[in-house]
């Protein structure tokens, strides 16, 4: 017998949840001590974190920001202290972009908030995560714009 597919309302009550969760972990808002940063720098700065060395052009067209909208994230960030940007050494005309370490430190900072939270959210009933995680990585990498030409 084949599996019955979600409805529409199903999908977007969905969506509705990802949204409320995404609410109740908002570090500002509970005060973790973390850089302020917009939803834009957010984006930015998690394609870096996650991608050492990548160029401006490979972060433009993985976070779908079209290049000022990007200039200006990666300005505000290096204001911050949160992205380094360094010649690559293959090709001067070129930038590298890093995370610094501050950058890093508020990563572990939200990493062990949102741990704390999922893990009383969940209160011990915590084995469909990786299932949860996986799906979730499907809908985000579904959701992600196609890199442009």
């Amino acid at each position: 017998m084949a599996e019955e597919r979600p409805s529409d309302r199903e999908l977007a009550e969905l969506a509705e949840s990802i949204l409320r969760i995404a609410r109740e972990l908002d570090p500002h808002a509970a005060g973790v001590g973390v850089v302020p940063i917009t939803g834009t720098e957010t984006a930015v700065l998690r394609w870096i974190h996650h991608h050492p060395g990548a160029t401006p052009s490979a972060v433009a067209a993985a976070t779908g920001l079209k290049r000022p909208n990007l200039s200006a994230a990666l300005r505000a960030l290096e204001d911050k202290e949160l992205v380094r940007r360094t010649p690559d050494p293959d090709d001067h005309r070129q930038a590298r972009l890093e995370a610094t370490a501050l950058a890093d430190e508020g990563v572990a900072l939200l990493h062990a908030y949102w741990s704390g939270r999922m893990r009383a959210a969940l209160d011990g009933e915590d084995a469909d995560v990786p299932a949860v995680t996986a799906a979730l990585d499907r809908i985000e990498a579904g959701l992600r714009p196609s890199p442009r030409p």
